[in-house]
């Protein structure tokens, strides 16, 4: 990968970052966010009445809470004291079938405007039960997910921290000083409200949604661009022994720096990895052997993980620790491709390859980062164009070996192996919450 800019990340990947992975759970997720946007509506609400096995359904909009963080950007302090509204939605089932609660945070991300034209974004964890670090159920090494944006006025491209590595990275901008959650009341809320600025416009955080019948509803214009709301990246584990018993058995004959192999090969290295009684270490030497672990949707909700297994709004610690984390983009990115997709033609003809991935893995050099970053998706007229330059993933210079055919720029390979010692895993992390708002 070429080294670009000397900002954000200080250098960060030139060569795009288009790489959806057609993930089940990323779909479903996409559907439930419409869903509840669409109960927003009468039509949704009598939909919801007519469910026979609803019992009832409570709206809670009276829990509030403050965030603080202590950063510094550039070495310039940027703290940041955040009060959150929760927009709780609780759906009770009949027959003892128990209960649904799904929250909404309001602001669900919070930013600022930096001197450089950047963005300084913040996601705040929920902690719409009552949960403070005073009271134990917050852990007190919180570690809330904090982006960088390229772009104040378009956040269409993001360097996102998840550990302690980032921000002891030396490409880091950041400095981490400390979290805490506090109570707050409805008038602190409002003030804040009143007074402080959002870097993240609702126009802009409501951009993801497909219908412009649910924006009109929100009194919202469509905007020409989506903001970056979803991070990827992968996690790189060392393989234990027996599994890299299993990864040789699929080694090509060239031996390759980095390789894919077959679907039924992949599931078979991957339940050895992900096996619920297999104890594993990442490539992180720092953090102790461990479960292996994965993002699920919600993971934004509750912080990120520590390596001494903390960080999280939650009473109990030690389920969960933090992984080691490399940036992942493609060579789809929006931003990397001309604004004028007239222009499009002539850009693919002037390209021998375009990656569905593309890891920024530097040595290592890049780890406890991921990329946020919104996709050009080229038309059926361009597909003749890139049906030749298309590869699976590439590792910084690195094309990943692989007999697989490449699928396009919506999807990312779940694991790519590294000779027979290290594989990586992909993880997306959404930034938006169910319900929620700026």
């Amino acid at each position: 990968m070429n080294s670009g800019s000397d900002d954000g990340v200080k250098t960060r990947s030139r060569t795009g970052t288009r790489a959806f992975v057609f993930s089940f759970a990323g779909f479903g997720l996409l559907l439930l966010v419409g869903a509840f946007l669409g109960l927003r509506s009468e039509v949704g609400q009598a939909l919801l009445g007519h469910w026979s096995y609803v019992q009832s359904v409570v709206d809670d909009h009276g829990t509030y809470y403050r965030l603080k963080v202590k950063l510094t950007y550039w070495g310039v302090p940027e703290d940041f004291d955040i009060v959150v509204g929760c927009n709780a939605h609780i759906i009770n089932y009949k027959g003892g079938g128990g209960s649904t609660y799904e929250v909404g945070l309001v602001p669900t991300v919070f930013g600022r405007r930096m001197y450089d034209g950047k963005a300084l974004v913040v996601r705040p964890p929920s902690a719409c039960r009552g949960e403070t670090t005073a009271n134990g159920k917050v852990q007190p090494d919180l570690l809330p997910l904090i982006v960088v944006y390229d772009n104040a006025d378009t956040l269409d491209f993001g360097i996102a921290y998840l550990s302690e590595d980032a921000y002891e990275s030396p490409l880091s901008v950041l400095t981490f000083g400390g979290a805490t959650i506090e109570k707050a009341t409805r008038a602190e809320f409002d003030e804040f409200r009143r007074t402080q600025v959002n870097a993240v416009k609702r126009e802009l955080y409501h951009s993801a949604l497909d219908s412009d019948r649910l924006l009109a509803q929100l009194g919202l214009p469509r905007v020409s661009r989506n903001w970056a709301h979803v991070c990827e990246g992968y996690i790189r584990y060392r393989l234990p022994d027996d599994v890299r018993g299993i990864a040789k058995q699929y080694w090509p004959e060239e031996k390759p720096e980095y390789w894919q192999t077959t679907l039924d090969a992949e599931r078979n290295i991957e339940q050895a990895i992900f096996d619920r009684t297999r104890v594993i270490q990442s490539d992180n030497d720092r953090s102790q052997p461990h479960l292996a672990w994965t993002f699920s949707d919600g993971a934004a909700n509750r912080g990120m993980p520590t390596r001494n297994g903390g960080g999280l709004a939650l009473a109990s610690r030690g389920h969960t620790f933090a992984e080691a984390y490399y940036p992942a983009a493609s060579d789809y990115r929006i931003g990397e491709w001309p604004d004028d997709e007239t222009a499009w033609p002539t850009f693919v003809a002037g390209h021998d390859q375009f990656a569905d991935t593309a890891i920024d893995f530097r040595g290592g050099l890049t780890k406890g980062f991921a990329y946020c970053f919104v996709r050009a998706f080229p038309g059926r007229d361009l597909a003749s164009l890139l049906t030749d330059k298309r590869i699976v993933a590439r590792v910084d210079q690195h094309v990943a070996i692989t007999a697989r055919t490449p699928l396009g720029p919506s999807f990312a390979p779940p694991l790519i192996l590294e000779r027979d010692e290290f594989a990586f895993h992909f993880f997306r992390i959404y930034l938006e919450s169910t319900r929620g708002d700026v």
